[in-house]
Formats: C-alpha cells, structure tokens, sequence
C-alpha cells in the first residue's frame, strides 16, 4: 500500500537531491512534512544544482555518497532515497571508470557505511531501463533478460545488485526502481546527452527545430516526474523490499509523435526534421522500448496517471517561469 500523506515525523535523506527527480521529490517530502536532509557531490555535468530546491527548508550535504562525512547525515534517518549517479550513456562510454566510480564503487562504500551506522533503515534505489539493453520481447518485464548496450547500463546493474546482496547478506530493507524516460520540471536542459526528452523540450520552447535521428518511428513510453515521485514514495512499502520493479507508461509513442506533441504544448513554430544516426549514439542504441509496469501496480498499487499532454503543458509552463534552465551549464 501507498505510504501516508503525513510524513511529519519522518527523516529523509535524498541522495543526488539537487538533481532533477531528487529536487522534485524533496519538494514532496517537505510537503507531506518530512524533514529532508540532501547529500550530493554537485558534480559538473550531473545535472545537480542548488537552485532546484531553492526556498525549501531542506540541509544540504555536499560530498559524494561514499565520503565518510556522510555517516553522520544518515545516521537516524528513517528513509534513504538513493538517487546519486551519472545518468548520461554517452559520457559513460567515453569515460568508463569515472561512470563505473559514481555508480557502483561509491554505492557499494554508502551501503557499507548504511550497514554500520543505520542498518535498519528503509532504502531505495533509482536504476534504468537500460540494464535490458536491445529488447527481445515487448513489453519488456522484470524478467526480461538483462544485456545492457553501454557502461551506464552495466554500472546502474551492479548498483541493483548491490543493493540486494545487502538486503540479502545483511538484511538491508532495499528496493530498486528501473526507471524509464523521465521529464518535467526541474530536468537540465542545455546538455544533449541526458535523454532526447530535455534536448526536445529545450529546442522546442526556444523555437529550434527538433532533429529526430533515423526515421522516427522509434517507441518510448514516458513518464512525467510527478509520476516518479509517486513511484517512489510507493516503493517505502514493506511489500517492495528485496524487490526490483519497473517505472514506466502504459502508453507508448514514436519518437515523432512525442516530438509532435513537444511543439504542441509549447507552442513551438521549429518544427521538426529527421536526420541520419550519428555513429556514437547509434552502436549504444537499444531500438524501440515499452515497458511492462504490471507488478509494481499488482504488488505497490503504482501506475502512472499523468498524460503526456497534460504533463507536457506544466512543464512547458514551469520552464517559461524560469528561463535560467534553458541557458545554465
């Protein structure tokens, strides 16, 4: 069952918290009166920016999860969301240890420091979609096979894995959360190597036509950021522990279809063009994807309710209230 609305007593601590879905879902917990505590290293090109929770009473930690420093911030806490790590599959192929470093090895030294200063402690933990790689079968379920395309993909699985052998070793009560494509507000818009939904929205609201590598008929089903967030407070349910579940759409769209959509909600006169596959993004590229959501709804009650026109037009409208999105690095 969904966790209550009241979370007035509760300790959160969100890692990569002054990123997109970490600074979304802080701004929740504080609604629902938790008292949130952030831990995030502000590495440059992460996404991570202390502007996201600007005006929250929220204390923030900087240093990587793995730091010693951050014991102290975990320890009593109730919850850990553990959102930290490097999201982008092309930097990941160009720089390999660095993306294995930020997703693996300092995960493995904050669930150790978890395990020896707050083994009790509700964790969960973000992954991708991307650990199935090149689908065999559509929709792709939790047993679908995992054969990720990248090092991103490799390193977000070892952190799962990881995750489950503390649950399993040492009784740690976690949940990863494989999470497909993911927009709204608060998402970093002037990089081209998070995901095509920012670089979409971004041309978009600034009238640029969107380019759509190959012939658009890609699929993808889309999650607004909301949604996510709701996943993961569903996710604190003693039913989700020592799970791994799927975060996505009932619904899915071709590439050109949610580009269509993108200028429709902002009003965008760029339209949009196809273009042939750059090398780089096209030997990493798992093709179409629809993701199988059914056991997070029949075990956590989960499933996304936001359409992608209604979620479109308040992240339309949240970015032309803050325009430094569109420009900051």
């Amino acid at each position: 069952m969904p966790p209550s609305s009241d979370l007035s007593s509760t300790v959160c601590v969100v890692t990569g918290g002054l990123g997109f879905i970490g600074a979304n879902l802080t701004a929740e917990l504080i609604r629902r009166g938790a008292t949130v505590r952030i831990i995030d290293a502000l590495v440059a090109g992460h996404g991570g920016d202390r502007r996201n929770v600007e005006g929250l009473d929220v204390e923030i930690v900087e240093a990587e999860i793995g730091d010693r420093i951050v014991a102290d911030a975990v320890a009593g806490a109730d919850i850990i969301f553990n959102l930290a790590g490097q999201v982008s599959h092309l930097a990941s192929m160009r720089d390999p240890l660095h993306d294995l470093h930020v997703n693996t090895v300092t995960h493995a030294s904050f669930l150790e420091i978890l395990r020896r200063v707050n083994p009790t402690v509700r964790v969960v933990h973000t992954s991708t979609r991307q650990v199935y790689g090149r689908p065999v079968r559509s929709p792709v379920d939790e047993l679908h096979p995992t054969n990720p395309m990248d090092v991103n993909g490799v390193s977000k699985l070892a952190g799962e894995h990881l995750h489950l052998v503390y649950h399993t070793a040492y009784g740690l009560a976690t949940t990863s959360l494989r999470l497909t494509n993911v927009y709204g507000p608060r998402q970093r818009l002037s990089s081209d190597e998070l995901g095509f939904l920012p670089v979409f929205i971004r041309k978009a609201l600034l009238g640029d036509e969107i380019l759509i590598f190959g012939d658009g008929g890609q699929r993808r089903d889309c999650v607004y950021v909301g949604d996510v967030v709701e996943a993961l407070l569903a996710a604190t349910a003693p039913e989700g522990i020592g799970r791994v579940f799927n975060v996505g759409n009932v619904v899915d769209q071709s590439l050109a279809e949610i580009a269509a959509a993108i200028i429709d909600a902002t009003g965008s006169t760029g339209g949009l063009r196809l273009v042939p596959w750059p090398d780089d993004h096209q030997r990493i590229d798992i093709g179409s994807f629809h993701t199988d959501g059914t056991t997070i709804a029949e075990v956590l009650g989960w499933k996304a309710t936001t359409t992608l026109e209604t979620g479109l037009r308040a992240t339309a409208t949240f970015y032309r209230g803050h325009p430094w999105y569109l420009s900051s690095t």
